[in-house]
């Protein structure tokens, strides 16, 4: 079955139901209208829900810039509905953060953040929701992008951020993506000639990542029932391929 998109009361509904299509940060905005293609619609109400973007071949697209766990419950609805979904995580390869004074309303300063997401930063969102991999009919892409923040500081924000608020993120550019859909194309993320059973340590070796960020790649795969546990090298678990 395919829920048909529904109408401005549904949208309205959704709206009062805690959707609140307006807080969300320009970064999210800007990706969900650059995806957006002739014939498709932002923020429509499919089946009770608003979607950030229905494709005019009636799949979906949500834009999640973190927390994919809390995108779960749509998604599952909508894949069980039989309806494909995409979706699409931005990761700031580069980030540029600017800092706003709150008196003046002028940039005060800018620097580069040492922080560089890469394609391996999705798993850091995955390890909390392995079903987005397993789920059938969902797929999963990562932009990778350069992004701008805006911070004030007001005192407000947190310690670590020398109480500045982050007050919005924007889009400056895309600079690489990379998707995934079916079993086969996870299990790709696992070099060929990697002998199994692989560990985070073995694994990480081999795709130059850290072993944590392995841990997680490996745990992922495991809890969407692409590999399976065998045992222990030490402290560190073996997986392999659940087929072998």
């Amino acid at each position: 079955m395919v829920l048909s998109p529904e109408g401005p009361s549904a949208l309205r509904a959704a709206e009062r139901s805690g959707i609140n299509l307006y807080s969300e940060r320009s970064l999210h905005d800007q990706v969900k209208r650059l995806l957006a293609g002739p014939g498709d619609r932002i923020e429509a109400a499919v089946g009770g829900r608003v979607v950030d973007l229905l494709r005019s071949d009636g799949s979906v697209v949500e834009v999640q810039t973190r927390h994919l766990y809390a995108l779960l419950p749509k998604v599952r609805a909508l894949a069980g509905a039989g309806i494909r979904v995409r979706v699409v995580h931005p990761v700031p390869a580069s980030l540029e953060i600017r800092r706003r004074d709150p008196d003046s309303d002028r940039i005060v300063s800018t620097r580069r953040s040492p922080k560089r997401g890469d394609l391996w930063s999705v798993f850091d969102e995955l390890v909390k929701a392995p079903d987005l991999i397993s789920l059938p009919g969902v797929a999963v892409e990562v932009l990778l992008v350069r992004a701008s923040e805006v911070r004030v500081r007001d005192g407000t924000g947190s310690w670590r951020k020398r109480g500045d608020r982050t007050e919005d993120r924007f889009l400056e550019g895309i600079v690489g993506a990379a998707s995934w859909e079916s079993p086969e194309d996870w299990l790709a993320l696992i070099p060929r000639d990697l002998p199994e059973p692989w560990s985070s340590e073995t694994l990480g070796r081999s795709l130059g990542i850290a072993p944590a960020r392995a841990r997680k790649v490996l745990y992922s795969l495991a809890r969407a029932g692409f590999l399976r546990e065998e045992g222990r090298a030490g402290r560190r678990k073996l997986y392999r391929n659940a087929d072998s």
